[in-house]
Formats: C-alpha cells, structure tokens, sequence
C-alpha cells in the first residue's frame, strides 16, 4: 500500500501508536495495563482513518461512491428496530452481501459506517471504533471471497454469516478485555466465554437473514452493481479510432 499525502498522518499514527504499546510491553508492562484501553482505541482509530484516506483517492464514480453512503444508511437504519434483541440485526448479512457484489473497499466501507451511523441513535462510545474496525473487516474479507467465488449465493453468504459473525464477535470479545480489564490475564477467558453464547446467537442470526433474504439482496445489489460501475477501456477496443493513451469512460448498463 503506497503512502500518499492524505495517508500519511494516519499512517505515521498508527506506527507511533503501535510503537509505544510494544515498547510498554517490553520494558513497562505495569503502565501497560492503564494505558492499554486509550492505546488500542487511538491505534484502531487511525486505522480506520487510514480506509476512509484510501477510499476518498480509489477511481470510484460519483455515482458509486453515492451508492456506498445509501447503502451504508440502510444497513445502519436496518440495526435500529432490532436493537433490543441481543445480538440479532441484519447488519453482518447486508455487508457481507455488499462486499461480495461491490468489493472489499465497498464492503469496508459500508461496515465501518454502518456501526458509526447507527451508534448516533443507539450510543457513541470507546465500542464504536472497534465495531467499525470489526464490520470493516467483515466487508474486506467478503469483498476479498466475491472476487474468486463472484456468483455466491444466499447458503455461501449463510456459512459466511456463520464464520465472520464469530470473527466480529471475537473482535468484540478482545475489545472488551481491553477496555474493561486492561488485558488483565486472568480475566481473559471468563471475558470470551461470557462473549461466546451471544456470537453463537450472532452467527445463528445472520444464516438466517441470509437464506431468508439472501436471493433478493443479491439481485437487487448486482443490479444496481451493474448499472453503477464504471470502467476504463481504450478507443480502439470500442471500434473507434484511437488516439495514443487516450481512454473512453464507458458505463455499463
């Protein structure tokens, strides 16, 4: 990943960050423990400052890029109303389908703003970078699976559900022991076994949102895939004549 002028900072960030926590590790594990929270908050940030710099620079259609942001609200408004439910939302599903039809820049994209959009109804706190680093994550890695199996369907996308709804949830379960018990080892399994019926729960959750949901979803996303994207080719492959490197923005319908 090349380092440009907008990505330096959270670059640099990140580094100096993780710097500081190993060096803690090593010679000053006693501070460790009271600064661990702040620490793994500000690396985990900068991080995900780091996919929004990469995303603003990606070739991306004004168009594209918009429907990112109406995905994203509608994954973060589908939270909402399930919010009462412990551990049961559509969220995981929908990113996980954006990222397998849109990519993983999209799928990230669209996870991260999925957790800071809808904590604004639901509550901000030292949680919220961590679920959008851990749905970030969701998104890269469907994005990542779509490119090699692009024709995945709703049972695919509900053992995905399955796997990476433990995937967050053990992001989750970390974050936890961090903020809560500032990486006290003793309470480390108590804090993920306490964690691990409600991934279950997840998981459980998120294959059946897929097999119930998982046909239209998919066909409605690679449609509006279809008649979003934009692609690059050169004149002479158009019929026409071309002129050097000159290239022609074609949209596909």
């Amino acid at each position: 990943m090349s380092v440009s002028k907008k990505t330096i900072i959270p670059v640099m960030g990140a580094v100096i960050t993780l710097s500081v926590f190993i060096l803690l590790s090593l010679f000053a594990r006693g501070s460790l423990v009271d600064y661990a929270t702040i620490l793994a908050f500000f690396l985990v940030l900068f991080l995900v400052i780091l996919l929004f710099a990469r995303f603003e620079e990606t070739a991306m259609s004004s168009k594209e890029v918009a429907l990112v942001g109406i995905l994203a609200a509608i994954t973060a408004a589908a939270r909402i109303p399930f919010a009462a439910l412990p551990n049961i939302q559509p969220c995981t599903f929908l990113i996980i389908a954006t990222g397998i039809v849109f990519g993983p820049l999209s799928g990230v994209m669209v996870g991260s703003m999925t957790a800071a959009v809808s904590n604004m109804f639901l509550g901000q706190g030292p949680w919220t970078v961590w679920q959008m680093a851990g749905w970030g994550l969701v998104g890269l890695l469907s994005g990542y699976i779509g490119r090699r199996k692009p024709e995945i369907g709703p049972l695919g996308i509900a053992v995905l559900g399955v796997i990476l709804g433990m995937v967050y949830n053990t992001i989750m379960d970390f974050s936890s022991w961090i903020w809560l018990y500032g990486l006290d080892p003793t309470k480390f399994l108590a804090v993920f076994s306490l964690g691990l019926p409600f991934g279950i729960i997840h998981s459980i959750g998120n294959a059946a949102f897929a097999l119930a949901l998982g046909k239209p979803v998919l066909f409605a996303f690679r449609r509006f895939q279809r008649r979003f994207h934009v692609a690059y080719v050169d004149a002479g492959q158009m019929g026409g004549p071309s002129k050097g490197d000159r290239k022609e923005k074609v949209a596909r319908e």
